[in-house]
């Protein structure tokens, strides 16, 4: 099956410019931050996309929203500078609420257009068992996008669309983690720690002994990710093509 062109994917670690999108803050980096260091090592940018503000998940809900907000975007970007991110955008969606998923395909077709990206990278929406709504707006929202993002008459902002028509560019693949159906298993020993160092910058989020137990189940799933291989920690993504996304019932087999 590896020979048939049905089921070809393509090179992540190819990748120039990635566009990755989280529901929350931190999804990022606790799936696939191994991955995401060894991306910019490579020389790939990094550009993160948080559809939801977060804010319900804040360990002290005594705190107003703004220093509940500016709390995340301190973790955020002292997370991300161990990553080696280069940009971070904002949606502020409403965290575990109410919000229409056309408006999120919308606006992270906009964020498509305006970074340009060769590769998205977000959660798998179809992954089984996942009862959050937010997970699953974001990740089918941004697997749409990814699509979807080259017909004009979807609309976002006039300045944005029109520099995109001007110069156009193509979509090299999409990478979903926590998906059910990996095909990709990158070997994050190397970064292992920086992933641990970044993951510890989510304070806001976790209280000492959860981000304790957060580790260990971290490392848990990384050295069993690893299990067939000769390293030590892994993380597993899928790897697909945006055009294996429709039409194609055994997407799942690639």
């Amino acid at each position: 099956m590896s020979d048939n062109p049905l089921f070809a994917k393509p090179d992540l670690f190819a990748a120039r410019r990635i566009l990755v999108v989280q529901p929350h803050y931190d999804d990022n980096d606790i799936s696939i931050g191994g991955t995401l260091a060894k991306l910019a090592e490579n020389g790939a940018e990094l550009i993160y996309l948080t559809v939801t503000d977060d804010l319900v998940g804040v360990v002290d809900q005594s705190l107003s929203a703004e220093k509940m907000a500016a709390w995340l975007k301190d973790n955020q970007y002292k997370a991300g500078d161990i990553i080696g991110v280069k940009e971070q955008y904002w949606l502020g969606y409403p965290d575990a609420g109410d919000y229409p998923y056309f408006a999120v395909r919308r606006d992270i077709i906009q964020h498509i257009r305006l970074v340009r990206p060769d590769f998205v990278i977000t959660c798998d929406p179809w992954t089984p068992y996942e009862f959050h709504e937010d997970h699953i707006v974001t990740g089918k929202a941004a697997a749409s996008a990814a699509s979807l993002y080259g017909l004009t008459r979807l609309a976002t902002t006039p300045e944005i669309d029109a520099a995109f028509e001007q110069a156009p560019f193509d979509i090299q693949g999409i990478a979903f983690y926590t998906s059910p159906y990996p095909n990709t298993v990158v070997d994050i020993s190397s970064v292992w720690q920086k992933k641990q160092h970044a993951v510890a910058q989510y304070t806001a989020q976790f209280t000492e002994d959860d981000m304790t137990l957060l580790q260990h189940r971290l490392e848990i799933g990384a050295r069993y990710f690893a299990r067939d291989n000769d390293f030590e920690y892994g993380e597993a993504l899928k790897v697909m093509s945006t055009w294996q996304l429709h039409g194609f019932g055994e997407a799942y087999k690639v």
